[in-house]
């Protein structure tokens, strides 16, 4: 069976605990001399940065680069993340019998996780084979997987030890054992190694086969009781860490005899043991769980291992992990006072294990003593979006203010800094209210006197995945124009108290008003503008703004060459930031310009499928990813489907109540009816959405969509001859038809060769079979399959064969 591991993508290792799984894996790739990759979840309450972490570091070991590329992206959470963390390791060429092992996933409760190595899996990687070691299957779903021949599982039955195997290990421990006492180990072990092993251990010390009822009572007896109370002790203290360095283990636990009890439990039980691997010591789930049942601590004892386990992290830098001890420990003032610290302003640090519970019921007058950890969790809480917690947030944000308003005896400076800072984290309670937003910049630059923010930073992502600026704060229909105003005057100075966050913010949304309303020469020149001023500060979301609206511009005009060019280096610059949100903004381009070229077969996957996470708005650049997903349901032609899905839409666009979203729905809706319930349905549709583009003198999204609405413009402009706004949209929808025209559009198209590439992979060949199944090297195979990859827009073999197929390409 575990020979069998090479010919499965995954092999998922199931029984209770003590059964040997970890052993077996381990010692069957030690006699096979191929060492795996492995990871452990050590409990379920490991933080997901933990685990991503550590699984980065594994694929490092293989590429440094790719190592570092998936620890800087962060657990993938949706659809294009995912695609993302697939596209890295289909650049990786795998040894023959790479493996990677993931030992205790049961405990791991996070179902992106689940969906990850799901994915990876089905992705059918050259030469990786994945083993999942779990004590039950629940929280993994692998149905689909076994029937189509990618995983098998090794079950208990597989590992129980057979009559003459527990007669060969029980004569290797006692060469002395009597028969019959073989016989009674069989029977009441039913091959149970750790049962086995205990039981073996016990016999020399008068205890009889079967005396003990119950596991916990073998243990104590055999393992526990075997030492005398000063080991005993250590042990206990040991149990609350899952694995642990020998130096580690002193500092936990101040025993000077450290090296000393670590050489002896090693040395005489299997339970304790040192993992070369990855060089830790680490105790058996066996003992480890009794240990934590057995522990009595004093409630001061406790936190005491706690508190120092919280330091020891701490002097490690692992911060998450240290303030999920130091709360265990009681220690909420230590963590306020390390987050409040100048160089921990990373915003998501505050996100350990209790910190709900800690901001919920730690004392106010405590809180308020640590504003800039504090206020840290109020701004991460409202960009949640959650409206109750939005309400709470306000709260906190009122009795802060009068604190540090009322405060005696406090240096002003630092009062006034505290005060700025209260007043930024209010932006965001109205937030995209552009006038209620910026309505205190001159406040809060008084008040800081030159000072920068402690909580904004030029590292933060300024619209919110979105690549279009303008697009967060157009609410109201008829206010585009005074917006625009409020942004010229009040957006320069956010920059002056961001450290250089959102510089050139004004010169974009000049440049996305006069694109949207037809000023072609204002809208080149401002994007340039945004671009090199935002490169001053190294404002990436502005910089694919301001791209973005090049591209849309240079289609219009017939510069199809060139933009796509623009789009092409764009990409390649942003995929060096590694940044997970600024490469959904950048799907979320190439989903939108491919929608407008009718290159559906190029729109990412997830957008041409509505594989949308609604929970994470905010990396989805805010609903505008269902304006793609729209105009792709649009180009395949679904007229039914396009129908609900506008009436699904408003829900989304009302979110943030996004006037450009509610356009290009009504337009969606009046596609829809014009090609199932005919003319008159779709021009009284389309005449509401041309009603609201007119409110703000909008042309884009109605140009953008000339192919499929053309008729329909025609019809009423004849009935509304003197509307000069309806004209002009025509004259220039009429031009946008003629641009695509003009311009030889390439249609994808993949070569011969690279057809039968495909088509191999699609059922199932590896590289090696498919290069012995052309006659050509494994090299040429991987070169194909990557020019595949970039043709089809696809992140790997299994969304490439999707979209081959669904366009017919095999």
């Amino acid at each position: 069976m575990l020979l069998a591991i090479y010919d499965y993508p995954l092999t998922i290792v199931e029984a209770p605990m003590g059964f040997g799984k970890t052993t077996a894996i381990r010692d069957f790739f030690v006699s096979d001399k191929n060492p795996p990759l492995w990871i452990a979840f050590l409990n379920a309450d490991d933080s997901t940065s933990f685990i991503w972490n550590s699984i980065a570091a594994e694929v490092g070991k293989l590429n440094d680069e790719a190592g570092i590329r998936l620890k800087s992206l962060g657990l993938p959470v949706d659809a294009p993340q995912r695609a993302r963390v697939l596209s890295i390791l289909n650049d990786l060429d795998f040894k023959d019998k790479t493996v990677f092992v993931i030992d205790d996933y049961h405990l791991s409760q996070n179902l992106q996780v689940n969906k990850l190595f799901k994915q990876i899996v089905m992705e059918r990687l050259d030469n990786l084979h994945i083993v999942i070691i779990t004590r039950d299957t629940s929280n993994f779903d692998f149905a689909e997987l076994f029937s189509k021949g990618m995983c098998q599982v090794i079950s208990q039955q597989h590992l129980k030890l057979t009559k003459e195997e527990i007669r060969a290990f029980a004569l290797m421990m006692d060469e002395n054992i009597a028969e019959s006492d073989i016989e009674k180990i069989s029977e009441y072990t039913d091959g149970w190694i750790s049962l086995i092993y205990m039981v073996l251990l016990g016999l020399p010390k008068g205890i009889p086969v079967g005396m003990n009822k119950t596991i916990d009572e073998l243990i104590e007896n055999v393992l526990f009781n075997a030492y005398g109370e000063h080991i005993q002790k250590f042990l206990l203290k040991l149990s609350i860490m899952d694995n642990f360095t020998a130096k580690q283990a002193w500092f936990i636990t101040q025993e000077e005899k450290t090296n000393e009890f670590l050489k002896k439990l090693c040395k005489e039980n299997a339970f304790v043991f040192y993992d070369e691997a990855t060089k830790f010591y680490k105790i058996h789930n066996v003992l480890l769980d009794f240990l934590r049942i057995k522990q009595r601590f004093t409630t001061e004892e406790l936190q005491d291992l706690y508190r120092r386990l919280g330091e020891w992290h701490l002097g490690e830098k692992e911060y998450i992990a240290a303030y999920s001890c130091l709360y265990r420990a009681g220690e909420v003032e230590r963590i306020l006072a390390d987050i409040d610290k100048p160089d921990r302003n990373i915003n998501n640090i505050i996100w350990f294990d209790g910190h709900l519970e800690m901001f919920k019921t730690a004392p106010q007058i405590l809180l308020d003593e640590y504003p800039i950890a504090y206020l840290l969790y109020i701004f991460i809480s409202l960009v949640r979006r959650n409206k109750e917690m939005k309400a709470d947030c306000i709260r906190r944000l009122d009795n802060l203010e009068q604190v540090y308003l009322q405060r005696e005896n406090i240096d002003e400076d630092y009062r006034n800094s505290i005060l700025a800072e209260i007043l930024i984290i209010r932006k965001f309670t109205v937030f995209n209210e552009v006038e209620q937003m910026s309505a205190r910049n001159d406040e809060i630059i008084r008040l800081l006197n030159g000072r920068q923010s402690r909580i904004m930073i030029r590292s933060n992502e300024y619209t919110f995945g979105s690549p279009h600026l303008l697009y967060i704060y157009f609410r109201e229909q008829g206010t585009l124009q005074t917006i625009l105003g409020v942004i010229l005057d009040k957006f320069p100075l956010f920059p002056k108290y961001a450290n250089g966050c959102g510089t050139g913010s004004e010169y974009q949304a000049l440049a996305e008003y006069a694109l949207e309303t037809g000023d072609w020469k204002a809208a080149e020149l401002n994007s340039f503008k945004t671009i090199y001023k935002a490169k001053t500060y190294a404002q990436a979301s502005l910089i694919i703004c301001a791209n973005f609206n090049l591209i849309r511009l240079y289609i219009y005009q017939g510069k199809i060459e060139q933009a796509l060019e623009i789009l092409k280096q764009l990409e390649k610059d942003i995929s060096a930031e590694n940044n997970r949100l600024y490469n959904t903004t950048i799907e979320l381009c190439k989903g939108y310009i491919y929608s407008c070229l009718g290159q559906l077969e190029k729109i990412p996957y997830w957008l041409q499928i509505g594989d949308m996470t609604a929970a994470d708005l905010f990396l989805q650049g805010m609903t505008f990813n269902y304006i793609i997903y729209g105009k792709a349901v649009m180009l395949f032609k679904n007229y039914i489907e396009l129908e609900m899905l506008a009436e699904s839409f408003k829900e989304y666009f009302a979110i943030f109540s996004s006037q450009l979203g509610f356009i290009h729905n009504n337009i969606f809706e009046a596609v829809a009816k014009y090609n199932l319930y005919g003319l008159k349905e779709g021009t009284a549709a389309l005449e509401r959405a041309l009603v609201k583009g007119e409110a703000d003198n909008i042309m884009m999204p109605f140009v953008e969509n000339a192919p499929h609405i053309i008729d329909m413009l025609k019809v009423i402009s004849n009935n509304n001859a003197k509307n000069e706004y309806i004209k002009r949209v025509l004259l220039c929808s009429e031009q946008y038809i003629e641009s695509l025209k003009s311009t030889q559009i390439i249609k994808v198209k993949l070569s011969q060769r690279e057809v039968e590439v495909l088509s191999l992979s699609a059922e199932g060949l590896k590289r090696e079979e498919i290069a012995s199944h052309l006659t050509m090297s494994q090299a040429t195979v991987k070169t194909h399959l990557q020019n595949i990859y970039q043709k089809l827009e696809a992140n790997g073999k299994v969304s490439a064969i999707k979209i081959a197929q669904k366009h017919g390409i095999i």
